[in-house]
């Protein structure tokens, strides 16, 4: 009923009026957001840089509230790299720009140099990337560059923790493939020492939409979504509510609970008569690997003992 020609210029002006309200009011101007409350310093996280990439429909004030609720469970100060939304449609849209074509948006090529830097940083020995939903799809992306541009020896001190991921490719080469003159293949013993990135985990929960359409799904798929991936028997997709609280339970303080529901999972794990050698690659304790090879040893461990997240809790540093 209405002439094409005012049916374009209603949507011109809808559009124009959508992202300046955007820009305007959600997305603000600058491109980073730094965690804003007060944590303790310690003087070993001098020398770390902790980066986060938020998923879709991410406004400046939700992103606040992402990088200061990670900057209370790991006592660090986090810097935001906004990946700033257009609403949930054009964000969809740039979903399935980004991960069925790999295209790099500006999202992607802002974040890519902050991070490169980073690595390249010779006072910097450890460079942390957070992301969430869409931002594993620009985290895998960003991870793709560096791996053509940057050294082996600076990619050992990447470190990558991805929740509700929605990429559907995760890369991490080895480095190396080393044979021992006996014929036993070394490659798999020190997971650091071969792959190219230095530590990936993945978090998701089961009921999770966009979990089940990334990582769970790509996961099954050999050699293409690298990384030890944890599962919550849960639904819920947003980054405070439905995976930090659920997986590092703040208490009193705003200090992370010892022990919640999710980390105290326990985890079961067989040697199953393995020769003596290949016990060393099995997620078993050290103290039962003499006796591996008579018997087959059941050990239970609880999740927490494999999550090198975890270990990074109230300002806390892992073993390296």
């Amino acid at each position: 009923m209405v002439p094409a020609i005012w049916i374009l210029v209603y949507a011109t002006v809808a559009l124009l009026l959508s992202h300046v309200v955007c820009m305007v009011v959600l997305n603000g101007f600058q491109r980073l957001v730094v965690s804003q409350v007060p944590v303790p310093q310690q003087p070993d996280h001098t020398r770390e840089k902790w980066f986060f990439i938020n998923g879709i429909a991410g406004s400046r004030f939700w992103v606040q509230q992402n990088v200061d609720q990670l900057s209370y469970t790991f006592g660090r100060k986090i810097t935001g790299i906004h990946n700033r939304t257009a609403g949930v449609i054009f964000d969809l849209i740039e979903c399935i720009i980004q991960r069925c074509f790999s295209y790099a948006t500006a999202d992607i090529r802002e974040a890519y140099p902050l991070v490169r830097d980073a690595l390249l940083d010779p006072n910097c020995d450890k460079v942390v990337l957070i992301l969430h939903s869409q931002g594993g799809i620009e985290g895998g992306l960003v991870i793709d560059w560096l791996l053509d541009a940057l050294p082996q020896n600076r990619l050992h001190n990447l470190e990558v923790y991805t929740f509700a991921s929605a990429a559907n490719h995760f890369n991490n080469p080895h480095e190396m493939q080393e044979t021992k003159p006996n014929g036993h293949d070394y490659s798999n013993d020190s997971p650091r020492s071969v792959r190219s990135v230095g530590y990936i985990e993945h978090y998701a929960n089961t009921a999770d939409i966009v979990s089940r359409l990334g990582v769970l799904h790509y996961v099954n798929i050999p050699n293409r979504y690298l990384g030890r991936l944890f599962i919550r028997a849960g639904s819920g997709h947003l980054l405070n509510q439905h995976y930090l609280d659920a997986m590092f339970t703040l208490g009193p303080g705003r200090k992370v609970l010892e022990s919640n529901q999710f980390m105290d999972m326990e985890v079961e794990t067989s040697s199953e008569k393995l020769p003596k050698h290949e016990c060393e690659e099995t997620l078993i304790p050290i103290s039962e690997l003499e006796g591996c090879e008579e018997e087959s040893n059941v050990q239970v461990l609880r999740l927490k003992d494999f999550s090198r997240l975890w270990k990074y809790r109230n300002g806390q540093s892992p073993s390296d």
